[in-house]
């Protein structure tokens, strides 16, 4: 029996030839295998199971030496530390050495414990290198597990050694820590986390029972699917697949439009869902199964929600509710409620399509009343077919846009929202069964008194352009409303006297009624056009003569100064003009009118020219201002 005694920690021997290490029967085991074992683990297993297998390896050889040294009483307990980097380093793992250390003990207590060190020439790193390269990473698994089993065994509590820097990632040595992993706190959570991973066949069983489940949610749900599908299919409405839904899951259900006006619910009584949406508020921590659906809290339960989209816009929303005593099943509801948008998705789009067609077939019918295609008695006959009255007092009103800058929307698009909001406006929110006829730039709508009173028509087409505004911000609203009409074969003759009144309308004012235009309303018609021409050639002169830009920069400055009673101070306002700059063009428009602005009778014919103007050379201004 040969034994080579290399210290007094290491005792090799050879018997019967084999060999022992401190009476362990010990292997001789080349880096290059190691290297090849690390490689078939990385490509196998993976990097995380990988560190897990290195560190349990490296834990348990340091554990085995800890209770070697542990046996010899000389040693106090800060020696048997300090010979773990020795032993380490006989045992051919690295060159190895400790720089700085803490370490405090009152009675039985470690109070502080924290040792840095270095590892030269790591057969862990050198093997990583030869075959990875370099790595984003510390690669020295055994290491780290070899020092932190063996100080765990030697002090009794655990520590955990990290790599602050390692030669795996091109550092010229491997720089590690030891703290008590009370210390480490979320830093040694994911070593100790991997370790805790369960063996790959009992992963593999879980895995395949998440798939077996995640197999039945979805037959669940497409049979859910298929089932509201066939409802659509049917032609049945919302109310007949919110039954499919709650006599499945007895959840209440709720379908609101973008306005969250309750389109149809199951479950649940209206006055019960009034008490409780304001008290809505999102769970923002709360783990989503799915992107769209959102989880809110009220004060008795829960409630999941998911958006309704018709052509890349939200209009509507899903949503279930959950009782304090219920709990959710978020992954397979989130998904039922998501198929549920899908299909009130493709309701949205039939009401859609069936609305846009009626009101397509109610705007035809208008121009051709208005062309005096019809008869009284077939109008009337043809107007019974889409539930409308035309046989009492109606007015014409022309609602005209302009849009004020350029934007990613293109034209038609914005001339085919500005129809549907008014159209959806008027339907949804005012219940008026109206005629929309198009012109460029302008809608024309026959509204009869029977749904809207003559004294309430202003009213309700200011809230309409409001309506507008708000939710059209690039564009100018301006209307104009005709005198009241009881002959349906006029139309024609309502339409112009409602485009004359909105050409007076303004930013500042903008709807305008006909009888606001008094006698110039009477008086303009086709048949006086020329002398219409002539009394305003007559008052306005020279700024008439040769209409450009700048004529038409004066004569808003004198309309908006006889509108304003000749008041400087509001005139100036109204223009966004200094006084001085306001003085400097009514002293211009005086010199070329040769006339006295404060004459209250050239006042009154001047704005009787203007007025007239703005109707009868309206689309020769409106090319002007374009050009």
């Amino acid at each position: 029996m040969k034994t080579l005694k290399l210290n007094d920690l290491l005792h090799i021997r050879q018997e019967n030839e084999l060999w022992f290490a401190n009476n362990e029967r010990s292997v001789f085991v080349s880096t290059k295998a190691f290297g090849a074992m690390q490689r078939d683990l990385i490509e196998n297993i993976g990097i995380n199971r990988m560190k897990t297998f290195f560190f349990k390896y490296g834990y348990q050889l340091g554990v085995e030496d800890a209770q070697e040294v542990a046996k010899k009483d000389s040693l106090n307990l800060l020696e048997k530390i300090q010979y773990g980097p020795i032993i380490h380093a006989l045992k051919g793992h690295a060159k190895s050495h400790i720089t700085e250390k803490e370490f405090e003990v009152e009675g039985n207590e470690i109070k502080s414990f924290r040792f840095k060190g270095v590892w030269e020439n790591s057969y862990e790193a050198e093997q990583h290198l030869k075959n990875f390269g370099i790595s984003q990473g510390p690669v020295c698994y055994t290491l780290t597990g070899y020092a932190t089993g063996y100080v765990t065994g030697v002090v009794g509590v655990d520590v955990f050694f990290k790599e602050l820097q390692c030669q795996g990632q091109g550092a010229p040595c491997c720089v590690w820590e030891g703290r008590l992993v009370s210390e480490w706190k979320d830093e040694a959570e994911e070593f100790f986390s991997y370790s805790k991973e369960l063996p790959i066949l009992k992963e593999l069983e879980q895995t395949n029972e998440k798939l077996m489940l995640e197999k039945n949610n979805l037959a669940l749900v497409s049979k859910t699917y298929n089932e509201m599908t066939n409802e659509l299919i049917k032609g049945n409405n919302i109310d007949s697949i919110l039954d499919i839904l709650h006599k499945q899951n007895q959840y209440p259900i709720v379908v609101e439009d973008s306005r969250q006006h309750v389109l149809a619910y199951k479950g649940i009584n209206l006055e019960d869902l009034e008490s409780i949406r304001y008290t809505f508020s999102e769970i923002p921590d709360k783990k989503q199964c799915h992107s769209k659906v959102g989880i809110f809290s009220f004060e008795n339960g829960t409630r999941l929600m998911t958006p309704i989209y018709l052509l890349g816009q939200v209009v509507g929303n899903c949503s279930f509710l959950y009782q304090r005593e219920r709990t959710p099943n978020y992954e397979i509801d989130s998904m039922i409620l998501d198929r549920l948008a899908s299909i009130c998705s493709l309701l949205f789009l039939k009401e859609k399509t069936e609305v846009e067609s009626m009101e397509q077939v109610k705007g035809h019918f208008l121009e051709e009343i208005i062309s005096g295609k019809y008869t009284q008695q077939e109008i009337m006959r043809k107007a019974d077919f889409i539930q409308l009255d035309l046989s009492n007092h109606y007015h014409i009103v022309a609602l005209t846009y302009k849009f004020l800058n350029t934007c990613d929307e293109k034209e038609f698009t914005l001339h085919k929202k500005t129809f549907e909001m008014v159209s959806a406006y008027l339907r949804e929110e005012e219940n008026i069964n109206v005629l929309i006829g198009q012109r460029p730039d302008t809608l024309i709508l026959l509204i009869t008194e029977k749904q809207v009173p003559q004294q309430n028509l202003e009213k309700t087409t200011r809230a309409l352009v409001s309506f507008l505004k708000k939710h059209i911000k690039n564009a100018l609203f301006l209307a104009g409303i005709s005198s009241q009409n009881s002959n349906i074969l006029e139309a024609g003759v309502a339409m112009e006297e409602a485009c004359s009144a909105v050409r007076l309308s303004s930013r500042d004012e903008p709807i305008t009624l006909f009888g606001d235009l008094g006698m110039l309303g009477i008086l303009i018609n086709d048949q006086n056009e020329q002398a219409i021409k002539k009394m305003i050639r007559d008052y306005l002169g020279v700024l008439y003569e040769n209409l450009d830009k700048n004529k038409l920069e004066l004569i808003e400055t004198l309309y908006h100064f006889l509108d304003q009673g000749g008041n400087l101070d509001q005139t100036a306002e109204s223009l966004a003009l200094s006084k001085s700059g306001l003085r400097y063009r009514l002293n211009k428009i005086t010199d070329l009118l040769d006339c006295d602005l404060r004459d209250p009778q050239r006042q009154f014919q001047l704005m009787m020219a203007l007025k007239a103007l703005k109707i009868v050379e309206h689309e020769r201004i409106k090319k002007i201002l374009a050009e």
